[in-house]
């Protein structure tokens, strides 16, 4: 490639564009501003990305029909970026055509940065993830309710909190094994994950205990009604103990129902409501639930 005054240009814009990326801490900031950025310079009017065939960003509507091109960079020896470009007519795809030494000279540039990027979200998503189930824990939790629960607040609306608790776990690891209870804990992440919407959280945030966050409830007869449904969903769900012999192994659920604001409105009470409501639940035998009472919470000894 000859860099005339031109091409001197444009490496030098290269350059600070790459400056301006390494500012932004999200992936998604990072391809919105790139976004922009294509648009104006080529006419490029949507991209995706992908690390190792891993979908990274789109802003692509699927529904729509574009023309496209790909352009692939080896970030090292066991990565590579897929950039696909996506055109509205052959007028734009033409002026790309024009152009590819630029923007392959752009992307070969910002590769590193946005790998860099890629691996401190990969890093950070890791440690928001419970290894054994994927769902996410505690430490998630803390962070999310700090943004949801201002929101909320604000709009004036209801969330659910429900604590679930596998009824006798210590039985499981005691008669069989940790492998058996690890098992017991994935089906039931399965089944919670499948028991709820999409928008809402599903959080391991203990041993056997989890915690699902439901998004504008109206009221706690709701909230009551999706707890139900979580029991009984588990009820049916059977864990191979032994494959050579089939033998299954069914467990139960509990669960506690707090409401924000009504029964707490800051993360430790709402913890603290939500590990009463279960305690009340477990007292009251297996596949039980119990919504917290605010009245009742200096009655009620954990320990």
């Amino acid at each position: 490639m000859k860099y005339n005054k031109l091409n001197s240009y444009s490496f030098q814009m290269i350059i600070a564009l790459n400056d301006h990326l390494k500012t932004l801490n999200k992936l998604d900031d990072i391809f919105a501003y790139l976004s922009s950025y294509l648009n104006k310079d080529f006419g490029i009017s949507r991209i995706k990305a992908c690390i190792n065939n891993r979908s990274i960003y789109s802003n692509i509507d699927e529904e729509k029909e574009f023309i496209r091109k790909n352009l692939f960079v080896k970030l090292d020896e066991n990565d590579e970026l897929e950039i696909t470009f996506y055109f509205e007519s052959e007028k734009e795809q033409d002026k790309i055509e024009s152009t590819t030494d630029i923007i392959r000279t752009t992307f070969n540039l910002i590769s590193q940065t946005i790998y860099n990027k890629y691996l401190t979200s990969q890093l950070k998503e890791i440690s928001l993830k419970d290894t054994l189930t994927g769902l996410y824990n505690r430490q998630y939790v803390d962070e999310y309710l700090k943004t949801i629960l201002p929101l909320s607040s604000r709009e004036k609306k209801k969330i659910a909190f429900l604590k679930i608790g596998i009824d006798h776990f210590k039985a499981v690891i005691d008669e069989f094994d940790y492998k058996i209870g690890d098992k017991v804990l994935k089906e039931l992440a399965v089944s919670l994950k499948d028991s709820v919407r999409t928008s809402d959280i599903v959080a391991r945030i203990d041993s056997d205990e989890f915690l699902i966050i439901l998004h504008n409830v109206s009221n706690e007869e709701n909230a009551i009604k999706v707890a139900e449904k979580i029991i009984e969903n588990f009820k049916k769900k059977k864990v191979i103990v032994n494959m050579s012999t089939n033998q299954t192994l069914m467990k139960t659920i509990c669960a506690g129902i707090s409401m924000f604001p009504d029964d707490a409105s800051k993360t430790e009470e709402i913890f603290r409501s939500s590990d009463i409501a279960l305690y009340e639940a477990r007292n009251k035998g297996r596949s039980q639930l119990f919504k917290f009472k605010k009245e009742e919470t200096n009655t009620i000894d954990l320990f």
